[in-house]
């Protein structure tokens, strides 16, 4: 008789744990994601600063962990195979490693690297949008061995070239910091310019970021620094990862990267950053 008395009294406990659990699961969801009458407070905050939305708002802001990196290395045979076509290399080094043959050259340098092609000439007249993006994804998915996973994130006509960027995702997240951008032509990519670390591990625990809107507030008192600028159209926001260190990455060095948001507007082809840990402006992304 005690020992079923002690079961019941088991499974209740059990079953009132639960119930606070999910209760407090359910909270959590509800105050990492924007209500109504937060989204309506920022667009009016925004727009009577003159700036303006053209995006959703909806990211859910669950905590998130940090990222750890190395500087990658590379054999020659993968190089040659993926970016070069299969073309033999000749190999230079000095505080630049480079690959190059007679028409081809690759420089890489910590996380750096750019590829150029002197048989391709610049130009642009009859190549359309969707061409130079396929031609893109084309040699995005060629070296996907070697970089991994990537998708489209910006096109834009230049003078001399279609300009077409990627950014990684690494488990369904983005890693802004590992990012492709190609100049296409006419003839066809007689440029490409990339940013790349080995992603190799997680932090061992998860940390609250700040909500949309408070990333937005940030990005509102930067861009109000600026005399003399014309209204903002912010045209995307996105919730990713980004590397912290400044300047360039050294072989052999941890890296670290962070969740970020990241802000686009109409008017420039670079994003601000906002540190979601921080919600502070990181730094201002200029080639």
């Amino acid at each position: 008789m005690e020992w079923s008395g002690a079961k019941r009294f088991v499974i209740v406990l059990l079953i009132v744990l639960n119930v606070v659990l999910a209760g407090l699961n359910i909270n959590q969801k509800q105050d990492s994601t924007m209500t109504s009458a937060q989204e309506k407070a920022i667009f009016e905050v925004l727009s009577e600063n003159g700036i303006t939305m053209y995006t959703d708002l909806r990211i859910d802001a669950k905590p998130m962990y940090r990222l750890e990196a190395k500087v990658p290395t590379y054999t020659k045979e993968d190089l040659e195979a993926s970016i070069f076509n299969g073309e033999k290399t000749r190999v230079s080094l000095g505080t630049q490693l480079v690959y190059k043959t007679d028409t081809k050259l690759l420089t890489l340098e910590g996380d750096k690297g750019t590829f150029t092609d002197k048989s391709i000439e610049k130009g642009l007249k009859v190549l359309t949008k969707a061409e130079a993006t396929k031609i893109a994804e084309h040699k995005m998915e060629e070296m996907k061995r070697i970089f991994g996973e990537y998708a489209l994130s910006y096109v834009a006509r230049g003078e001399d070239s279609w300009r077409v960027d990627f950014t990684m995702i690494h488990r369904d997240e983005l890693i802004f910091s590992n990012k492709f951008s190609f100049f296409v032509s006419d003839e066809g990519i007689y440029q490409f310019d990339f940013t790349y670390c080995e992603i190799t591990g997680i932090s061992q625990e998860k940390k609250d970021i700040c909500l949309t809107d408070e990333a937005l507030m940030t990005f509102m008192r930067e861009w109000k620094k600026r005399d003399g600028e014309n209204d903002a159209a912010i045209q995307k926001l996105e919730l990713g990862y980004d590397l912290m260190e400044q300047g360039s990455a050294v072989a052999g060095t941890g890296l670290y990267l962070e969740p970020c948001y990241r802000i686009y507007l109409m008017e420039e082809s670079e994003p601000y950053l906002v540190n979601a840990y921080t919600c502070q402006i990181v730094k201002k992304n200029v080639k």
